[in-house]
Parts: C-alpha cells; sequence; structure tokens
C-alpha cells in the first residue's frame, strides 16, 4: 500500500469530533489508559502525542520517519489539535514515502549485500558447528542460507523491468525467439524449459511457436511501457495456500475499510445525539 494511505482516517475521525465540539471518546479513553499503564508501550504513546503536540509538524515529520508502532496516536492527536489536513499529510508522506522507506531499503540492502552476508555465514558456521556437537550431524545452516540468499537475489532480479526489445538487442527486432532463446533467459533456473514453455504459450498470439517483438510489446505494461521475467512468466499453476494467503489478505482490506467507515458512523452518530440532547435541554429550560 501506499506510505501514508492509512494514516489518515485515525486523524480525520478525531478531527470531526473535535470541530463538532465533542470529545473524541476513543481518543481521550486510549490516552487516559497509557497514561496510567507504565508499560514501554504505552509510555512510547505519551511521548508521541507530547512530542507532536510541542513539534507540530517537524514532529509528525519525524515521527512518521521511522517504524513506529505508535503513530495512529500521532494521527488522532494532530486531529484532536485541529492541526490543516495537509500539513498533516505533507508531513506523514514525507516521512514515511521519502525517509523511511530509503532508509528501510538501505538496510536491507546492506543486511544482503556480500560483506553483511559473510559475517552472517561466519555465524552460522559457529552455530552449526556447536549444534554438530550436540546433535552429531551437520545441520548445513551455511548451505540453506545460501540456497534462500540465492533464490531472493533471483526473485529480485526477475521483477527488474527493460523495454521489450532489450530480449531482441543480439538477434535484432525483427527475428523471434523460439523454446531455446526464451530458455536462456531463465538459465538460474532449475525448470528454464518448462518456464520458457508457459511463457512462450501465453504470450504466442499468431501460435507459431516463436515469440516476436510485437507479441511482447503486447505484454508490456501500460504505465510504464516496460516488462520483466517474472511478468511473462504466468506461473505453474495456483496453489490453495496461494489463493488462502490472496483472501486473508483481501479480508485484511476489507476488514480496515469497515472499521473506518464504523467507526466515522459512530463519531458522527455521538455528535447527532449530542445535538439532539442539548435541544431537548433548551427546550426544556425554555417551559421552565
Amino acid at each position: 500500500r501506499a506510505p501514508a494511505v492509512g494514516a489518515p482516517p485515525p486523524y480525520l475521525v478525531s478531527r470531526a469530533a473535535r470541530r463538532a465540539g465533542s470529545k473524541d471518546e476513543d481518543f481521550e479513553a486510549e490516552l487516559a489508559e497509557a497514561r496510567a499503564s507504565k508499560t514501554i508501550f504505552s509510555r512510547m504513546k505519551v511521548w508521541t502525542i507530547d512530542f507532536t503536540e510541542k513539534h507540530g509538524f517537524l514532529g509528525v515529520f519525524l515521527l512518521a520517519s521511522w517504524p513506529n508502532a505508535a503513530f495512529d496516536m500521532c494521527g488522532m492527536c494532530c486531529g484532536y489539535l485541529n492541526m490543516p489536513f495537509w500539513t498533516f499529510f505533507i508531513a506523514t508522506t514525507l516521512g514515511k514515502g521519502v525517509v523511511k522507506v530509503n532508509l528501510q531499503a538501505l538496510f536491507f540492502i546492506n543486511l544482503f549485500g556480500s560483506t553483511a552476508f559473510q559475517i552472517l555465514l561466519t555465524g552460522l558456521d559457529s552455530i552449526g558447528g556447536a549444534l554438530r556437537g550436540v546433535l552429531g550431524e551437520d545441520l548445513n545452516l551455511r548451505l540453506l542460507a545460501e540456497k534462500g540468499r540465492a533464490k531472493l537475489v533471483l526473485k529480485f532480479e526477475e521483477q527488474s523491468r527493460f523495454p521489450p526489445e532489450k530480449l531482441f538487442a543480439n538477434s535484432g527486432l525483427d527475428a523471434e525467439l523460439d523454446l531455446r532463446g526464451v530458455s536462456e533467459f531463465y538459465s538460474k533456473h532449475d525448470e528454464s524449459e518448462a518456464i520458457a514453455s508457459r511463457v512462450i504459450q501465453h504470450w504466442d498470439a499468431d501460435l507459431d511457436g516463436n515469440l516476436s517483438a510485437t507479441e511482447l510489446v503486447a505484454a508490456a505494461s501500460r504505465t510504464d511501457g516496460k516488462i520483466s521475467l517474472g511478468s511473462l512468466d504466468p506461473g505453474a499453476g495456483t496453489s490453495v495456500l496461494k489463493v488462502c494467503w490472496e483472501l486473508f489478505v483481501v479480508g485484511l482490506v476489507l476488514f480496515f475499510l469497515v472499521s473506518v467507515i464504523e467507526q466515522m458512523a459512530r463519531s458522527k452518530q455521538a455528535e447527532l445525539d449530542e445535538a439532539e440532547l442539548e435541544r431537548y435541554k433548551q427546550e426544556r429550560q425554555k417551559k421552565k
């Protein structure tokens, strides 16, 4: 998802309640609970709110620039303090979308880089040696780590995007790619011919058993006009586990949307109830 998409709902609900002149019961209840508790997470919530109140735009930007589990409290606080929406949203977007994303990318690049990985392998060798002395067998931790890293790197390489014409750089745009030619692009896979066969079967529009530049251009994304080796492969079929996982993700998204709508509806109903109660009190005073 986009980095700042989940940030507005807590802000909007809290701001709507404050502008209506009512209390944001969820915010006040959570704040009271956090101040009464002595846990680390509760203290983080309190610190997040105090920091936001004190520093405004800069505070939101800094709080959004790292993996902050208590950031929803920042959004609720900003809404409660009537911070302008674009001030909150721009600070959140810059923090999450620019700083945090790049810091995370830098972290994982270093984590999976050669130097860091060699340090990890050294540690696994030590652990493997200790376990071998206890269990009496070699668990091949180094080999498992190397295979896992190679598989992950290969996945990243498959997502690298390029113009379709690049596949014909050596043979020319008038040439066609046969099964052997397509297999060469998937040579790092154990089942390169099976993958090449799937690719040709899926994208071979004229059913001649080869892929032309025109056919691959049709496979390019409408967004950037490029393809990737991963996008060309339709896959070996959908497993039950994959379907269940995708349904689970869809369920989470729907649950999130329903929760947001329900929360906003409750806030609006509370606002209407307070207005009705105030009108009733005024009518009783007039009768007296």
